[in-house]
């Protein structure tokens, strides 16, 4: 049996597993089966907490579908507030994902973490003009929309995921702009499909809307699960919003529906 915790940040949900003292590994089939929302305990994703020397503690995200995500900035929010409850990490200091090393600050029980965009929003007419391309940490097309709660977004998804524009598949992410606001809905790849709310994306989002429509740091972006916050500070991005602890239990790895 092993100890995990599910915590669900804006609508995103993670698993999380403590490999502090011991290694935990997992096999792909296993990943799949622990996210499954009928036989698992049902997430969009997979987090283990280790130990690292040169930084507060090490991330390892894994999707849905079992693959190795470089990023994930609600599951990073996630991890924090998990590694701050068992007393590994501070209220400030750094981690180290795939994609490199971010800060993370704690402010009255808030977490927010940077986001690594070593890449500038590019033009991209795929679908359609005016959309934008840009790597935060994991690649994302934004895509501007007249009314985001019309359009069908897991076959649009699907379809730019596959496209030959984009040979290591993308996230997608249709935008609206509103008065106060950027409304969004995000497709992620590896969960291949909506997902409630997306750090990255918000990151991808902003970045669009700052540079696009002229929109002053910080920038507030609804999603179908929650409000995120990303603001630019210092040359850095900052992602702000909601992560909370659902439950924690054991599991027994090796009774998992593994298909």
């Amino acid at each position: 049996m092993i100890q995990f915790h599910k915590y669900v940040a804006a609508g995103n949900d993670f698993i999380l597993f403590n490999g502090w003292h011991e290694n935990v590994e997992l096999s792909r089939e296993q990943i799949i089966a622990l996210c499954d929302r009928r036989f698992g305990i049902g997430a969009d994703g997979v987090l283990v907490l280790s130990p690292e020397k040169s930084a507060d503690f090490r991330m390892q995200y894994f999707n849905a579908d079992g693959s190795r995500g470089e990023m994930c900035g609600n599951g990073a929010r996630s991890l924090v507030k998990f590694a701050a409850s068992i007393h590994k990490v501070g209220m400030s200091g750094t981690f180290i994902a795939d994609d490199g090393c971010h800060g993370y600050n704690i402010n009255n029980g808030q977490v927010e973490v940077e986001i690594l965009v070593n890449d500038s929003l590019h033009p991209w007419d795929i679908p359609k003009v005016s959309c934008g391309f840009i790597d935060t940490g994991v690649p994302h097309l934004i895509i501007p929309v007249e009314n985001v709660a019309a359009e069908s977004l897991d076959p649009l998804g699907e379809a730019m995921n596959n496209h030959s524009a984009h040979p290591h598949g993308t996230n997608v992410n249709i935008i609206e702009r509103a008065p106060q606001t950027i409304l969004i809905r995000t497709w992620e790849r590896g969960v291949n499909m909506e997902t409630l709310a997306c750090g990255t994306g918000a990151t991808a989002a902003a970045i669009y809307g700052h540079e696009t429509w002229g929109l002053p740091w910080p920038v507030s972006l609804s999603f179908k699960g929650g409000d995120l916050n990303i603001d630019f500070r210092r040359n850095q991005y900052w992602l702000t919003g909601p992560t909370e602890l659902v439950f924690k239990g054991h599991i027994a790895l090796s009774k998992l529906y593994c298909k």
